[in-house]
């Protein structure tokens, strides 16, 4: 038989059990019932997308449609042509215009030694290389993709321009310096 003191301690370590059991339901209740609002206010993930930031504001300004990228390659400034091309050093993309000024540079930096940078540029005709040798991604508006491009350092390359009467047809995808 338990003496009254072993009873006791028994009692005392099962009223702790359940107290704890108790509190760690009660807690977890609280961290996964928490109102609407206090969930809106919770912090956001951490979880990088990669999206280019002010993508937007490029489009709208620039009628360039930037997309993802590890912020390597970043988006400098738009001079149509009759104005200076992109600095040296500089990536510059070629686009053609229906219309006066028949054609605008894109100019981009590259920051570091590698960058990517996906983005949509219809009517490109060519890919001047910034400080760095560079490859370039494009395909066709019937999606079919064109080789990858090799773009020396400041030097010029023609993205398949199309025929002599043809307006240019590729769509530059992705810049890449790996």
């Amino acid at each position: 038989m338990n003496s009254t003191g072993e009873i006791m301690k028994g009692a005392s370590a099962l009223v702790g059990v359940t107290v704890l059991a108790t509190v760690t339901a009660v807690v977890a209740v609280n961290a996964t019932s928490g109102s609407a609002a206090e969930q809106a206010d919770a912090p956001s993930s951490i979880v990088e997308d990669f999206t280019y930031p002010g993508a937007e504001a490029i489009l709208a300004q620039h009628g360039l449609k930037l997309f993802k990228g590890d912020g390597h390659i970043v988006f400098e400034s738009a001079r149509l042509f009759g104005e200076s091309q992109c600095p040296t050093g500089l990536i510059q993309v070629e686009k053609h215009l229906d219309a006066e000024p028949y054609g605008v540079w894109y100019c981009f930096r590259m920051i570091g030694p590698k960058g990517l940078l996906t983005l949509e540029i219809p009517g490109t005709f060519g890919v001047r290389g910034g400080s760095e040798t560079i490859q370039v991604k494009a395909k066709l508006p019937d999606n079919t993709v064109l080789p990858t491009y090799e773009v020396p350092p400041n030097q010029p390359i023609a993205i398949e321009p199309g025929g002599d009467d043809e307006t240019p047809q590729a769509i530059l995808v992705e810049i890449r310096n790996e």
